[in-house]
Order: structure tokens, then C-alpha cells, then sequence
């Protein structure tokens, strides 16, 4: 934090008292917060992965940054490598599986074939039995006409097994048929996926204009290697002609950050060109910039008066101060005379006799000063430090 030069009187040595002392004036009370952040556009255009991009995909290369680009220029592409290796692994088992339908299904006429002639042998066999079948004991014994009866109810039975095996193996087949259609599906859906994929790999410019790269939430721009998720903003398209600044504040420098105050910004490449602006957003909690890093800053957004898109260009960096106060002629003591105890605040006043215990009624406070808003009038001299007691009343 900075503050204005003070005029300071009376500061110094006393030769009675030998008590280093200050001499109360009016002064104005200035407080400037310093920051530091880049330009980025007020309105922009995301530049994201392709929705439908299913799984990770690894980034393989990228457009530098702050290029110009025509709409439907490629601005980022993924590496294929591993979607395409997928994709013919999927194809190459969808194919397999076409092969043993196709070897199924001759199995499958071959037993359909041996099947049917076996029971076309039996009906043959079954219809000479019947024919030359006789219960004459006069032409054949009792034996025999055992034997021919036990024959045709053999070769019935035989006909009703090759009829059940038919049925049988029918729906046997038409199951393995479906279970390997079913596999081919599933197969199926990943070839789609993965050519789905392969045909957004390519990452393209909505519309003209100038490409800048969206860092990763370490504040990192995207490198070739990255990971990218479906939707993921890879970069933006901004709109230059209204710009603002995105800063950063120590957590302990914050004091008096509030939406509405005025703002000097200051670009690093043009040191000596003030550029106004006003505070119009500011996190409600301090977050570290670096992951792992114990120092946290408040994040805000400065709006500017008005953009010279000739020298005020996305990602220039600049160092700002934020004008948190500006009291005119106020009397205003170091941190280092004011005194508090249990809520009472006071300060030692300087009189003929000694120092006196002064209560005061402290206002706006800064890093090494403090507005006595009532306890001290113009003229007064106090204390800097306790002094020694032999010289207070």
C-alpha cells in the first residue's frame, strides 16, 4: 500500500525530554492500493472443444497466441493416435465376428443337412417296415413278428428324436446367431464413438478475429500434451474495441478495496500513460495465483473511461493503483503513537508538565497511518513512543 507524501513538522529530538515527538498538522490522507494484471477484452467469444467429444484427448498442437484468424480457421487439433488405434481394434473384432457368423451358419447347414437325411433314411426305412410287416404265423414265427414289431418302434422313436434334434438345433443356432450380433453392437457403438471423435479432433475459429489462449485454472496457457475435456474453453475470441483489466491485490494490502473506486492503470509498454478506470468487480474471498502457494491475492475488474485498441491490446500486462482514499486536510498520526487497550485508543500528549495519556478516537487506518477523527487538535505534539515514565503525568 502507498500513501501520499505528508508533510511532517516537529519530528525529532527534544532536548528537555528526550523523547522522540511529532508536531499535529492537517494533511491530506491519501491511500493507493497497488496491483498488477493483464488487459483482457470486456466481451469475447469462447473458443471451446467440441461438445460430443467423448473421454480425453490429448492436445497436439495449437495456434500461437494473439493470432489472427478467419472463421473456421483451425485453431487447436487433437492427437488421433489413440481414437484411430481404438477405432481399427473395434473394427478388427466387429470383422471377427462377421467371420464366425459366416462359419456358424455353415456348421449349421451342415448339421441341418446330415438331419434331414438321417431322417429321410429313417422315414424310408420306417415306411419298408410297415409295408413288409405281417403278424401271419404262417409265414412268419412269433419271434419274428416280435423282432418286426420292436423294429418299428424303434425307427418311431429314432424319427421323433431326428424331428426334436432339428427343432433343437434351429433354435440353438438362431440363439448363437443373436449372441453374436449382439456383440457385434456393442462393437458397433464404439467404432461410432470413436469415429465421432476422430471427425472433432479439429478445433475452429467461430468466427474473425484475434485468438488468445485461455490459461488452465494454475494459470497456465494450454501446451501440446494437455489433457481437453468436450466443452472445455481452449481460448477466446475478444472483442478489442472495449477492453478492461483483470488485477490482482495482496490480501494484506486490501484495505479500503471497494467496488466503485477510481483506478490509474498503467501499461508496462507505455509507463508514462495514465489510463483511468473504475472498479466494478471484486472477489469476495483472496485465492493464491500459483497452486500450493501460501500468498493470496484478491481478484477484481477494472472498466476503463474509454480503449485505445492501438496500444490496448488482450494480455498486455499493467500495474495499477487503486485510489481506496482521499481525505483533504485531515489530522492523521504514525501507527506507531497510537496506543489501545480493551477498546480505548489514546496517544501520549505533549504538555509543560510531561506526557499525558490523550484518549482519541481513530478513523480510517492504513498500513502506517491512522485519521484522529477526535482527541487531537492542529498544533499538538505527541509521543512516537511510550515515553519513559519519569516523564508522564
Amino acid at each position: 500500500m502507498s500513501l501520499a507524501v505528508f508533510s511532517i513538522a516537529g519530528c525529532g529530538q527534544s532536548k528537555t525530554d528526550g523523547v522522540l515527538t511529532l508536531e499535529i498538522k492537517a494533511t491530506n490522507f491519501n491511500v493507493d492500493i497497488p496491483a498488477t494484471g493483464e488487459l483482457e477484452a470486456s466481451n469475447s467469444t469462447s473458443v471451446n472443444v467440441p461438445s460430443g467429444l467423448r473421454g480425453p484427448q490429448s492436445l497436439a498442437w495449437i495456434l500461437p497466441n494473439f493470432s489472427d484468424v478467419k472463421k473456421g480457421d483451425v485453431v487447436a487439433r487433437m492427437d488421433p493416435t489413440r481414437e484411430s488405434y481404438r477405432l481399427e481394434m473395434e473394427q478388427f473384432d466387429f470383422d471377427r465376428l462377421g467371420l464366425d457368423s459366416l462359419i456358424q451358419s455353415e456348421k449349421d447347414k451342415t448339421i441341418d443337412k446330415s438331419l434331414n437325411t438321417d431322417t429321410k433314411l429313417t422315414a424310408e426305412e420306417q415306411q419298408l417296415a410297415e409295408q413288409f410287416f405281417s403278424e401271419d404265423e404262417r409265414v412268419y414265427t412269433k419271434i419274428d413278428i416280435i423282432e418286426q414289431m420292436r423294429n418299428q418302434g424303434y425307427l418311431a422313436a429314432k424319427m421323433q428324436f431326428f424331428d426334436w434334434g432339428i427343432d433343437q438345433h434351429g433354435s440353438q443356432a438362431q440363439a448363437e446367431q443373436d449372441l453374436i450380433k449382439l456383440k457385434q453392437k456393442g462393437h458397433k457403438a464404439k467404432i461410432n464413438r470413436f469415429e465421432n471423435n476422430l471427425n472433432k479432433m479439429e478445433i475452429v475459429a467461430p468466427h474473425d478475429g484475434l485468438f488468445v489462449a485461455q490459461p488452465g485454472w494454475n494459470g497456465v496457457d494450454p501446451v501440446v500434451g494437455d489433457m481437453m475435456w468436450t466443452g472445455m474453453t481452449i481460448g477466446t475470441l475478444p472483442d478489442t474495441s472495449k477492453m478492461q483489466a483483470k488485477l490482482y491485490v495482496l490480501e494484506s494490502e486490501a484495505l479500503g478495496l471497494a467496488v466503485g473506486k477510481p483506478v490509474t492503470v498503467f501499461l508496462d509498454a507505455y509507463p508514462n500513460l495514465p489510463i483511468n478506470g473504475t472498479l466494478t468487480q471484486l472477489d469476495a474471498l483472496a485465492k493464491s495465483k500459483v497452486q500450493d502457494s501460501p500468498v493470496n491475492y484478491f481478484e477484481m475488474r477494472v472498466s476503463f473511461d474509454k480503449t485505445d485498441e492501438a496500444i490496448m491490446q488482450p494480455g498486455r500486462q499493467v500495474n495499477a493503483k487503486v485510489h481506496a482514499l482521499d481525505l483533504q486536510e485531515v489530522i492523521s498520526i504514525p501507527n506507531q503513537a497510537l496506543f489501545q487497550n480493551s477498546g480505548d485508543y489514546w496517544v501520549y500528549l505533549k504538555s509543560t508538565e510531561g506526557f499525558i495519556k490523550q484518549k482519541v478516537v481513530p478513523g480510517n487506518r492504513s498500513l502506517n497511518r491512522t485519521v484522529i477523527t477526535n482527541g487531537l487538535n492542529t498544533g499538538d505534539t505527541i509521543a512516537l513512543t511510550t515515553p519513559p515514565k519519569r516523564n508522564r503525568i
